[in-house]
């Protein structure tokens, strides 16, 4: 688990500047990797670097990065873990390995099998590789989006980062707000697609890829989720495929060499994970967190601690050791600030600072944290997915945005008129099942289509990467295989309703490694208290968004007047709205003064 950065001039040789320039932005990702920092010049236009957080042959500094051949002919910068490394090693028993790391069996791959090695590769990943023989750069993202590289880009250079901060922080570089992936923010909670709130810097999307030459660039696709059959009702069959892709996904995951946990929501998808961790004989720490009642929160909040009863009874029925985090209001807006310093990008996440404070905790003791994430996008873990199952595909977008806006009784036209949110946005969703166009889709198969190269791509695992890295943890999600993926995907769509629960066939499928009332239990959303949004500890934070030196009011972008009214709403889900808003004013404060450049390239 690293960071990566790179620069590729489009005209002339690389330079003692741009020397400089990624060294600035390595510094500003060491905490990606404080383990070794290395940068390489691979041809007279491209230059590549890295952080390297060491987990894997850990202990061998060759492994370091950037990672060469033995003939130099590739080099190699890389974020994430390949959990088919070693299998990968076994069919590619002709090249001189030097290491253990799956870094290099990237690199062997890459000369066995050219750009079509990325589809043999199994897990979280985000590299920059660069053949000297044909002077090309490939740089691909994993089909998950566990992990995705920032590009910012003019005619004279192509540059990239793990993290968009410190690309939009690079002082030779120009930079302008977008305000159409502001609104899409706003509106959205994220933005889709390789859009960001940077005019001049794109993401890279799951599943793509990027080359270049001296004389071109080309972008590409290489993965969408594979057709199955979506007319099977072969229960007992389907439910057996599910439980052995689960299994398998877990066991390439627990291949460790360092200090490990987990965090137990006391769901069943984090229960699997533990499960199968203690079957194949692993020990197990794990991390619970929940709020405490305090003055500022109303009674009711008490029932968020319902967490706590399931998960502690299953560190207690799995042997683990156990710790419980709880949070004040107070607490929760420490981290709520601190997550707007680690974010770079807006992404409105209400969890966000709770699994700030959980990798805090877990990153004294640890170094690679196991989560749960993946299948409640894959088999309709929510219920406003299953609301739209009798909506019809040509009206499916518009619903999907009502439904997944979460703001209350906000009118986005009202507040942005100067932007067409729902316009942006329902345009992506339909680039999106564009991608399965050939797919006999129900609206259900539909939805979950969305939320997997949305909620999960985007922004799950975005917030799990930028999270745990802040604190030189891995995550690590074995839900999120591809061999579940494609299972999810294979099968009529309403058994993911079987016998009316939600997620019916794959805890079925799971009865025989979790408890029957994990298994039984109806989903939680994480557990924060409504009332959150109206304690003073919030309120006081919010107010930024009404004085005069409003970044998003002076930006053109929201209506303050309108704002003020809605701040009367006493509706919880319009107090939603107004923590996004929070958190997007928070990170253009942080950046606005590096928006123009302040050396030369």
């Amino acid at each position: 688990m690293c960071s990566i950065a790179g620069i590729f001039t489009k005209k002339g040789a690389i330079t003692d500047a741009q020397r400089d320039e990624m060294a600035l932005l390595l510094e500003a990702m060491h905490h990606r990797g404080p383990d070794a920092r290395g940068a390489l010049q691979c041809a007279r236009w491209a230059l590549l670097g890295s952080n390297r957080l060491r987990i894997t042959d850990a202990g061998n500094p060759g492994a370091d990065m950037p990672l060469t051949s033995a003939d130099q002919r590739l080099a190699i910068v890389y974020n994430g873990e390949i959990y088919n490394h070693r299998d990968l090693r076994e069919q590619l028993s002709g090249f001189p390995f030097r290491t253990a790391s799956d870094t290099e069996v990237i690199l062997a791959a890459y000369e066995a099998w050219g750009f079509a090695c990325v589809e043999r590769l199994e897990g979280m990943f985000a590299f920059a590789l660069f053949d000297s023989a044909t002077q090309t750069a490939l740089i691909a993202c994993d089909p998950t989006g566990q992990k995705t590289v920032y590009l910012w880009e003019d005619d004279d250079a192509l540059v990239f980062a793990s993290e968009i901060d410190p690309l939009i922080k690079d002082p030779y570089r120009r930079k302008d707000w977008d305000l159409d992936g502001l609104a899409e923010f706003t509106a959205h909670r994220f933005i889709l697609g390789s859009t960001t709130h940077v005019r001049q810097i794109r993401k890279l999307e799951s599943g793509t890829w990027l080359t270049r030459t001296p004389e071109r660039q080309q972008t590409g696709r290489f993965y969408t989720i594979p057709r199955g059959d979506l007319s099977r009702t072969d229960v007992p069959a389907i439910q057996q495929e599910i439980r052995d892709a689960v299994v398998d996904g877990c066991r390439r995951t627990f291949d460790l060499e360092v200090p490990y946990g987990l965090l137990l929501s006391g769901g069943i998808d984090s229960t699997a994970v533990l499960a199968a961790a203690r079957r194949a004989g692993l020990p197990m720490r794990t991390f619970s967190i929940g709020f405490r009642p305090t003055g500022q929160l109303l009674p009711r909040s008490t029932s968020v601690f319902d967490e706590f009863v399931y998960s502690r009874a299953l560190a207690r029925e799995l042997s683990t050791q156990h710790t419980e985090i709880t949070l004040s209001d107070t607490d929760y807006c420490v981290y709520l600030d601190r997550w707007i310093e680690t974010a770079g990008e807006p992404l409105g996440s209400q969890e966000a600072p709770c699994l700030l404070r959980l990798f805090e905790e877990a990153g004294r003791e640890t170094r690679v944290i196991f989560s749960g994430s993946g299948p409640d996008e894959i088999f309709d873990g929510y219920s406003y997915g299953r609301a739209m199952a009798d909506v019809p595909l040509s009206e499916l977008p518009e619903r999907y945005y009502a439904a997944f806006r979460w703001s209350g009784a906000a009118d986005m036209r009202q507040l942005m008129p100067r932007h067409d949110a729902e316009r942006l946005t329902t345009d992506k969703y339909r680039e999106i099942l564009s991608l399965y166009r050939g797919w006999p889709l129900d609206s259900l198969q539909a939805v979950q289509l969305l939320h997997f190269h949305g909620r999960l791509a985007v922004y799950e695992f975005r917030q799990m990467d930028l999270i745990s890295m802040r604190h030189s943890v891995e995550a690590r999600s074995p839900l999120a295989s591809k061999g579940l993926v494609r299972s999810a995907f294979d099968f009529q769509s309403r058994l993911k309703q079987l016998e009316g629960h939600e997620k019916g066939i794959y805890k079925q499928a799971l009865a025989d490694l979790v408890p029957p009332v994990i298994a039984s239990r109806k989903k939680q959303g994480f557990p924060i208290p409504a009332e959150m949004w109206f304690s003073r500890p919030f309120t006081e934070r919010a107010a930024i968004l009404f004085d005069q030196g409003c970044v998003l009011s002076g930006a053109g972008l929201i209506d303050q007047r309108y704002l003020r009214r809605l701040w009367e709403d006493p509706d919880p889900a319009t107090r939603n709205l107004f923590s996004r808003l929070y958190t997007a004013e928070g990170i253009l404060r942080r950046q606005a003064p590096h928006l123009a450049p302040s050396r030369a390239p």
